[in-house]
């Protein structure tokens, strides 16, 4: 028999109905369910496309229910960021309980927010959940929101405001440059003509270890979702994705049983994990339809019928290291072996410091540096750079070429020694890899003098830490690392104000006189 779709309103406890597409292999039986929520949606709905989208899971005799979220689409109500997916996904699995479709097995499939949704509820164990694929996202909300307490102006910001409110608020006020504005506080009143609860009380919490985090306003009850979920998990992500280490901690985070059930893939993409186009470097093979074209429904008859997996394995990691243009699994993603600590001397880095020395560079708040590309912190990932030294608050330190190849795995460090004129300022880093005299943006990290020495005294000289999100990549012979270090990295990372106490409040900037120490600052990553 042809599959058929067919259009419900659901309606929830609150009395607010959401549009949901059930699709079915045939008119009558009883299927498992393979269930999807879904912000990402317009009032036009093909149904003949989703049956098209949905048929290689249909095809192998699944349901698949697909609902629009509260607010968004088809679906009534206000869709508020992350505020209502935990009732409203809570009351679609209720829904379900009562269909007589379902067969009492449900199987949650989603990438980005369309994973947070189930998030949100995972650590509940809803009984007749029997395994999930989520994708490219984090569990954890101020790693969405925060790095190091810098806001993510070029994730978070935009996303939230196209997003907040979208099918009632027609008019929005505000572009790239408004998440410049002081205080960053008044955004929202500025930009939807009243105060966004969930937009503004994380500016006033910038700390990872504030209480503010482990409540459900702030996320709390995704922290643990995936350790209390118990059930089988494929996770993806990629190693220029935004969530690549929230992906990689939730890894390592589930219980070892749990682990030896389920799998993790890196790409070498980016938040797409099969390919992004916009990329400088396409990698052979590294996409994941190109390696595992039905991931979805192979992982899924797995855990239903045992059907062996076509890539990946079980209870190990599944990575992709870049310019090596090989795929490798692990029970972890490995740590390289041999640490190489290469110095920042006077523009270079090399294995061993030379003389002191500094060099100082001027910090205005009000016109902040710009890179290209978010690594794997913002949207983006990786992009060519300009050439060293390409503005005044930009230093550039460049190695010379590799005498041969190397693979390096796992995180980098980096401890810059500096000093200020300033009460507070920051320090931000950027490695990228150097292949024909071009640079491609691979790490970055930032940090704020306060956060390590919180009673700072300008004009000291203190060290900073940096941490690199794990990656794997190849240097050839003759390739370079080059490390970017300036004060800012627009539009990614909110502007630090140079001000002492919370940035988000501050009503004005100040211009800072920074300083790099020479020799005492260095760059350590790890070779295998």
């Amino acid at each position: 028999m042809k599959a058929i779709a067919t259009e419900q309103m659901v309606r929830l406890p609150d009395g607010i109905s959401l549009y949901t597409v059930v699709m079915l292999p045939q008119k009558r039986g009883q299927f498992p369910v393979i269930l999807q929520r879904n912000p990402y949606v317009t009032k036009e709905v093909d149904l003949e496309s989703m049956l098209t989208d949905a048929c290689p899971c249909l095809r192998d005799g699944y349901a698949v229910v697909c609902q629009h979220a509260r607010g968004c689409g088809r679906s009534e109500g206000d869709f508020i960021p992350y505020e209502n997916e935990r009732a409203d996904g809570l009351a679609l699995l209720q829904w379900l309980r009562q269909q007589p479709f379902s067969n009492g097995e449900v199987y949650l499939s989603g990438a980005s927010y369309l994973s947070s949704v189930h998030l949100s509820y995972l650590n509940t164990a809803p009984p007749e959940v029997r395994g999930a694929l989520l994708a490219v996202q984090d569990c954890v909300r101020y790693n969405i929101l925060f790095r190091n307490g810098f806001f993510k102006t070029g994730l978070h910001g935009p996303w939230f405001a196209r997003m907040y409110k979208q099918n009632s608020l027609t008019r929005k006020n505000f572009c790239p440059d408004s998440f410049r504005m002081l205080p960053l506080s008044a955004f929202s009143r500025a930009a939807f003509g009243e105060s966004v609860p969930s937009f503004d009380e994380p500016l006033l919490h910038p700390d990872q270890d504030d209480p503010y985090w482990s409540t459900p306003a702030a996320g709390g009850d995704y922290l643990d979702a995936v350790r209390r979920s118990r059930i089988p998990l494929l996770l993806i992500t990629a190693f220029h994705d935004i969530y690549t280490e929230g992906v990689i901690e939730m890894w390592n985070s589930l219980p070892v049983e749990q682990r030896k059930r389920s799998a993790l893939i890196i790409t070498p993409y980016e938040h797409n994990t099969s390919y992004a186009p916009s990329m400088p470097v396409q990698f052979p093979r590294g996409g994941l339809k190109e390696v595992w074209p039905d991931y979805a429904t192979n992982w899924f008859n797995h855990l239903r019928r045992g059907d062996a997996l076509h890539f990946g394995e079980l209870g190990k990691v599944t990575y992709y290291t870049m310019w090596e243009n090989r795929w490798h699994s692990a029970p972890m993603l490995p740590q390289g072996k041999t640490p190489l600590t290469f110095f920042l001397n006077d523009h270079t880095l090399d294995l061993k410091p030379g003389p002191a020395g500094e060099i100082q560079y001027l910090y205005n708040p009000y016109a902040p540096a710009t890179f290209p590309g978010g690594c794997c912190l913002n949207f983006d990932g990786m992009r060519a750079q300009p050439p060293p030294d390409s503005r005044y608050d930009i230093v550039s330190f460049l190695s010379r070429p590799m005498p041969k190849r190397v693979v390096f795995n796992g995180d980098g460090r980096v401890q810059l020694l500096v000093r200020t004129d300033c009460e507070d300022t920051c320090f931000y880093v950027r490695l990228s890899v150097v292949k024909a005299g071009v640079a491609y943006g691979l790490r970055d990290d930032i940090t704020a003098v306060s956060r390590e020495h919180p009673d700072y005294r300008p004009g000291t000289a203190v060290a900073l830490h940096f941490r690199f999100t794990p990656c794997s990549f190849l240097l050839e012979k003759g390739d370079q690392l080059r490390l970017d270090v300036s004060s800012s990295c627009a539009p990614h990372f909110s502007a630090h104000t140079n001000r002492k106490g919370l940035q988000y409040i501050q009503t004005t900037a100040q211009v800072a006189h920074n300083t790099l120490l020479l020799a005492q600052s260095e760059l350590t990553l790890f070779a295998d």
